[in-house]
């Protein structure tokens, strides 16, 4: 990266910024630190950041209510911090628009690694990929339906567009996690697939029995069907 990637890191253990900043620093980054919600969303207002490492259980704005209020205006990948182990946390943040989890206690060199995955995903450009009326620019990151833009997260777009790059082709869930997430396996990673396909077809289906796009493959994985331009 010619330039370094910012990260904002935000947790109110000030302990735990720290460790996690000076982790970050020394794999090359340029880190931004905020101890709650409030000073989080004022750094994101003040400066460009890369990708925000949020941390869940905080006092006031906790990390979902923080998540939320940065998908209204942003789509700035956030990588989840929480040290619940409960499957429906990790849901719920993956759900109002969370891009990655990892749960405490970790090591800094694992976080490090899934930092580093999310900004060169983030980071690639390549070319346009059409069907039909839908448009999916891989250089500018952005989705067009019918003339319209469609607002999409970013692991949503990546996912999208892991489809679309193998479209005809059925790719089980653990060919995504390791092409959209980069990694062999992931304890409840085929539930947090479902979820994400379930807020594209939201957003790109005409209606919840229509797969206008994405078909489901029962026992295999999931398909993107190419439409005549």
């Amino acid at each position: 990266m010619p330039e370094k990637s910012v990260v904002l890191v935000v947790d109110d253990e000030p302990q735990m910024v720290g460790v996690v900043s000076y982790a970050l620093q020394v794999a090359g980054l340029d880190v931004i630190a905020a101890y709650n919600g409030e000073q989080a969303l004022r750094r994101i207002e003040e400066r460009h950041i890369d990708l925000v490492i949020l941390d869940v259980m905080m006092p006031g704005l906790d990390g979902f209510e923080v998540c939320r209020r940065i998908r209204c205006d942003t789509n700035i990948p956030i990588l989840m911090l929480t040290a619940k182990s409960d499957q429906t946390d990790v849901i719920a943040g993956l759900e109002i628009g969370a891009d990655d989890y990892i749960l405490k206690p970790f090591s800094t060199r694992e976080l490090v690694l899934r930092v580093q995955a999310i900004l060169r995903r983030t980071g690639q450009s390549q070319a346009e990929i059409n069907s039909g009326q839908l448009h999916i620019d891989l250089l500018k990151h952005t989705v067009t339906l019918d003339g319209c833009l469609v607002d999409l997260t970013m692991l949503e777009f990546r996912l999208l567009a892991c489809l679309a790059k193998n479209a005809g082709r059925v790719l089980s869930t653990q060919e995504l996690l390791k092409k959209v997430w980069e990694l062999e396996n992931w304890e409840g990673g085929r539930e947090m697939i479902k979820v994400v396909i379930h807020r594209l077809r939201q957003k790109l289906e005409p209606g919840p029995e229509a797969a206008r796009f994405i078909r489901t493959v029962r026992g295999v994985g999931y398909q993107f069907n190419q439409e005549d331009l």
